[in-house]
């Protein structure tokens, strides 16, 4: 494995994959991964910014303008959009069964990141109004205004997954969003939302019995407490409890965000190393433990599809390996000084996206049970992963 090799093929893929109206989420031949999906095309965008490439940054001011030009009138950055042969956009899809979430935050963190590493205040001034529609949303989001987010079933990038509620990984967008909103503008009041939301993530998401008297669902919470202890982050709650799984985007985003006690840290680390041994090769899948047949979800997560089913257990969401979102854990365990975990994960992406036979497929997922490559090929965010995780290994961050 050649590590300079496989980076450079990733920034090779982000290359082919620019269009007008800023990045696809693959170069391959599926037509629906051939759009500008807001999720895939920002995080994509991101690893651009890290790479100093004029192209490749352009390619992220892209997908930004084009998102930007397509915002719904209620605020909703678009789930995705169609291309066509002119280079036009068409079939704006704000989601097709419910709306996603995550679009929106990873939109506005894209904006921020993009004016701190450009210093374009032309850009940022030209997305204000973008930006306090999204926020303004946001709030109304908050459904009962206690400083959560609701996510509806689908509402995120594990659209076929069984979360609903109050998700980890959105509630860290939206407080990367605010923190970075306080940053450019200077602004006291999204600082002091962004603090109150840090508050609510710290007590509600990793229960202990000093919290009990501030858990936003006392019920809940006290019915988690008396399972046991927790080595790892809630993936969320809704009404009806918490989603106890390990979620690999959400303990990314906390190293990245630097939102770990030393005590949560040092328990994360451990689970991190038994997940990955346990795999045939060292990564962590996007959720632990899978839904099997029998399992309290797993009816849930058979209907929870648009067209065929995909989440059998160890496959796609419901266990699968994304190169995406190790690439994120990485970069936020190199931030965190984790070094030789960081190291030994970093190792075995690049094995992974080198699949198959050292062809560099870039594939969306890698099936758990069996190793092999899953979903579509050259995907883009799988090599924003690798660009991560590389520029990382060199001190080099997103945030």
């Amino acid at each position: 494995m050649n590590s300079t090799e496989t980076y450079h093929k990733g920034v090779d893929l982000l290359r082919q994959g620019i269009t007008s109206n800023g990045f696809v989420a693959s170069t391959g031949f599926r037509t629906n991964y051939h759009r500008i999906w807001a999720r895939d095309s920002i995080i994509t965008g991101l690893s651009a910014l890290l790479t100093d490439e004029k192209e490749l940054i352009e390619g992220m001011r892209k997908s930004l303008v084009a998102l930007k030009t397509n915002q719904h009138d209620n605020g909703m950055i678009p789930s995705n959009m169609g291309i066509n042969a002119q280079g036009e956009v068409k079939n704006v899809s704000y989601g097709t069964l419910t709306g996603k979430v995550d679009a929106s935050l990873w939109f506005v963190i894209g904006i921020f990141l993009f004016f701190n590493k450009t210093k374009d205040q032309n850009f940022i001034n030209e997305m204000q109004q973008a930006i306090r529609k999204v926020f303004k949303m946001l709030a109304i989001w908050e459904f009962n205004g206690r400083g959560l987010l609701y996510i509806p079933q689908g509402g995120n990038w594990a659209d076929e997954f069984v979360l609903e509620g109050y998700n980890l990984t959105e509630q860290l967008l939206y407080y990367w969003a605010l923190e970075e909103a306080s940053r450019v503008y200077d602004s006291e009041l999204y600082a002091e939302k962004a603090r109150r939301l840090k508050e609510l993530i710290m007590v509600n998401y990793w229960p202990s019995e000093n919290n009990k008297e501030k858990a936003y669902h006392k019920t809940a919470f006290v019915q988690q407490l008396e399972r046991g202890t927790t080595d790892h982050w809630m993936a969320g709650f809704k009404p009806s409890g918490y989603f106890t799984y390990f979620d690999c985007l959400a303990h990314a985003l906390s190293f990245i965000l630097g939102i770990n006690l030393p005590s949560q840290k040092q328990k994360i680390i451990i689970h991190i190393e038994t997940i990955a041994s346990g795999l045939k090769d060292f990564l962590v899948p996007a959720f632990r433990p899978v839904i099997k047949n029998g399992d309290a979800g797993w009816n849930t997560l058979q209907n929870n599809r648009t067209y065929q089913f995909r989440n059998r257990p160890g496959e796609y969401q419901n266990g699968g390996v994304w190169p995406v979102f190790n690439g994120l854990l990485i970069a936020g365990l190199y931030k965190s000084k984790e070094i030789e975990l960081a190291d030994k994960l970093r190792r075995a992406l690049y094995r992974a996206v080198e699949m198959p036979d050292n062809q560099y497929g870039f594939y969306e997922y890698i099936n758990a049970n069996n190793w092999s490559a899953g979903g579509a090929k050259h995907q883009l965010w799988s090599a924003a992963g690798v660009i991560f995780a590389e520029n990382a290994a060199q001190n080099i961050f997103l945030a």
